[in-house]
């Protein structure tokens, strides 16, 4: 499975045990049928050396991108509940719809949320009016933002981050 290697090796520096939760949406939005049957035959769990890595799928409608936070989010209620008492931080990858679900998964579990950004996240999706607006809330509840570029920590900046809380 592509990224097992990274994560092996990622668990050899682990101190205390661990589970690496990926989420993947079931619609496969922009990426068509071919990537839905791909990411289809990705197991929803395995291990990677000793690290237990799980794969819970999320419902993500194409057409009703305004939801796609709430829903990612809500799809992932039960499976972040369940494990409340382990999880120590919420990381969403990008910023719409990961970031937002991260933060609405952080405030319920009572932890803090990072939200990593990449380029596209910010560059395209939160130029768009639904996900800016999700964003103008979520991103100033973040503990931390992680940017890629410096660019990419002034957009952050301006959808409320402190200065502080990027990286």
């Amino acid at each position: 499975f592509p990224g097992a290697g990274l994560l092996r090796r990622a668990t050899d520096r682990l101190r205390r045990d661990a589970t690496g939760v990926a989420f993947l949406d079931r619609a496969a939005a922009k990426a068509g049928r071919s990537k839905a049957v791909e990411l289809a035959q990705v197991p929803m769990a395995w291990r990677a050396g000793e690290l237990d890595v799980r794969h819970p799928r999320v419902l993500l409608v194409p057409t009703l991108t305004a939801l796609h936070g709430p829903l990612y989010a809500g799809s992932l209620a039960a499976h972040a509940l369940a494990r409340r008492d382990r999880v120590d931080v919420v990381l969403g990858s990008f910023a719409y719809p990961d970031g937002v679900a991260a933060v609405l998964l952080a405030e319920a579990l009572g932890v803090p949320a990072v939200m990593k950004l990449h380029g596209g996240d910010m560059n395209v999706a939160a130029k768009s009016a639904s996900p800016a607006r999700w964003l103008r809330w979520a991103m100033p509840r973040l503990a931390r933002v992680v940017a890629v570029s410096e660019a990419l920590g002034d957009e952050a900046a301006g959808f409320g981050v402190p200065r502080d809380r990027i990286a």
